[in-house]
């Protein structure tokens, strides 16, 4: 699936994700014809975390991963919309959160006008490569960073957004219940951003990296909280839950992001 070796140079292979006739898991074509698709990894979140730690072992740094995980995501956001175009990055405090750092300073180097809201300035981040993305991203300044600003000021900021990305918890959670701020801040993304008929929303897209916030990764159970994205865009391998049918209402269009190099 991944090639180890070679050079560094960073690929985005994003590819549409869904289920053939006989369930299979497959790579649909540009045509969007399942006739012409391929196999995909459908793998459980302990074997995707062992897998990573496996190509750490190889020689692909985590942090390589992430960034590669982030790029793709702003490549995501880039098919939504054009360069000077307004985006809310919901960044959380582990390493889902260090994707949404990664994107924040691409889409913003790109031209894009970016605000990133996070619970914790950059330095307070604890884990790892999340606190070395988030304090390159706030070195280059090309970003807004909001440090845990209240609920009001939030809705304010997604108001004005073209589109959010969602990288709050990702494949980590498995809790019955989503604690504040994020519970606050899913509430408000899906409310404002969310296209879906069934939110209230303006219309604008919604992204969420890996897995909708709130959602188990491994079961598809959602809590009350929970992200309904428009798109997800999974790396590595798709992760069992998403998709199982209870979370096609949050997962959105799936696309997977193989995170490969040449």
């Amino acid at each position: 699936m991944l090639s180890k070796k070679g050079s560094a140079k960073e690929m985005t292979k994003l590819i549409k994700v869904q289920k053939g006739q006989d369930g299979a898991v497959l790579v649909v074509g540009l045509d969007d014809a399942l006739e012409d698709a391929k196999p995909v990894p459908v793998m459980d979140v302990a074997e995707v975390v062992a897998l990573e730690q496996c190509i750490a072992q190889e020689g692909t740094s985590l942090y390589t991963l992430m960034t590669r995980a982030g790029k793709a995501v702003a490549e995501v956001v880039r098919q939504h919309a054009p360069v000077g175009s307004y985006v809310v990055v919901l960044a959380g405090s582990a390493n889902n959160g260090g994707d949404g750092w990664v994107a924040a300073e691409d889409l913003a180097e790109q031209g894009y006008n970016v605000v990133l809201v996070t619970k914790a300035p950059a330095a307070e981040i604890k884990a790892e490569p999340a606190k070395t993305a988030a304090l390159k991203a706030e070195e280059a300044g090309s970003l807004r960073v909001e440090v845990d600003p209240g609920r009001g000021a939030i809705k304010e900021e997604l108001k004005r957004a073209d589109g959010g990305v969602d990288a709050i918890l990702g494949t980590g959670f498995s809790h019955s219940e989503v604690r504040e701020p994020y519970a606050s801040w899913i509430a408000l993304a899906n409310e404002v951003c969310s296209c879906k008929p069934e939110c209230s929303g303006k219309g604008a897209w919604l992204i969420a990296v890996d897995c909708p916030s709130g959602l188990n990764a491994q079961t598809g159970t959602a809590a009350q909280a929970c992200i309904r994205a428009d798109e997800t865009i999974t790396m590595l391998a798709v992760k069992t839950g998403l998709l199982m049918p209870e979370a096609a209402p949050y997962v959105g269009q799936l696309r997977l992001a193989l995170l490969e190099s040449e």
